[in-house]
């Protein structure tokens, strides 16, 4: 009986078909988030949007929240998304899982690079407010909501197609109770894994416009392009594990 609960969960396993779709369907809705919001700044038309967003966001500005705030945006600085890169790679790489090494590394790089580029594309500049910590460049969109979407969410990635494999959620000599148990514990410890992924993505965005270096659209055009980036590498390791 346990061999055929087992069977059951590789149905459900990351690469199970369906999973293609929900994906090409969830990046073709942050291109198009993207391209509104590309759009309306070309139409002149976020103002609106930005200053209700920033006026709430930053209504109780005071030294002990812009503490916190400095702390939580420097997840989002080059020096910690690269050692948090890089060390998790080594860790994929020891344990001979090239392909998700791989997938974090790409997906660090990707989302670096896509948003450089997309800053001089539009050229905004930023807010004209006090900056509460040093910036240089051009606002559109948020670098660090692009990075952190796209490295956080490619983490949590890695470790659901790591506790959903069959191997995993049928490991064990406890039978069919031990595996449906294990199943039930993948999926709670995927929920908090995403659910964490979420709210320190959605923290680092909140803090670049508390901190006064970026607009809110520039905020969720950079989650868009690093969701567009998590969505690439998550099929990209689909594949890989069909292939293996």
């Amino acid at each position: 009986m346990s061999k055929h609960l087992c069977r059951a969960n590789r149905s459900t396993a990351p690469g199970a078909p369906g999973q293609s779709t929900w994906m090409a369907w969830t990046a073709l809705l942050c291109v198009l988030v993207f391209a509104f919001l590309a759009w309306q700044l070309r139409a002149g038309g976020l103002a609106a949007f930005d200053n209700a967003v920033t006026g709430w966001v930053r209504a109780d500005i005071n030294p002990g929240l812009t503490r916190w705030m400095i702390l939580i945006t420097g997840m989002g600085n080059l020096d910690f998304v690269t050692a948090l890169t890089t060390l998790a790679a080594i860790f994929l790489f020891a344990r001979r899982e090239w392909g998700k090494g791989l997938g974090v590394a790409f997906a660090s790089l990707i989302s670096w690079w896509l948003y450089l580029y997309l800053k001089l594309v539009f050229h905004r500049l930023r807010p004209d407010l006090p900056h509460l910590v040093p910036v240089s460049g051009y606002s559109f969109p948020s670098g660090h909501a692009a990075v952190t979407a796209a490295i956080f969410f490619t983490l949590a990635v890695v470790y659901c197609r790591h506790a959903g494999s069959p191997a995993n959620a049928c490991r064990g000599r406890g039978g069919p109770l031990q595996a449906l148990g294990n199943k039930r514990g993948n999926r709670a410890g995927k929920g908090m894994v995403l659910a964490a992924a979420a709210l320190l993505t959605l923290l680092v965005g909140i803090s670049r416009v508390y901190l006064g270096v970026h607009y809110p659209s520039d905020v969720v055009a950079g989650w868009a392009a690093g969701g567009v980036v998590v969505l690439f590498i998550a099929m990209l390791l689909r594949l890989d594990s069909r292939a293996g």
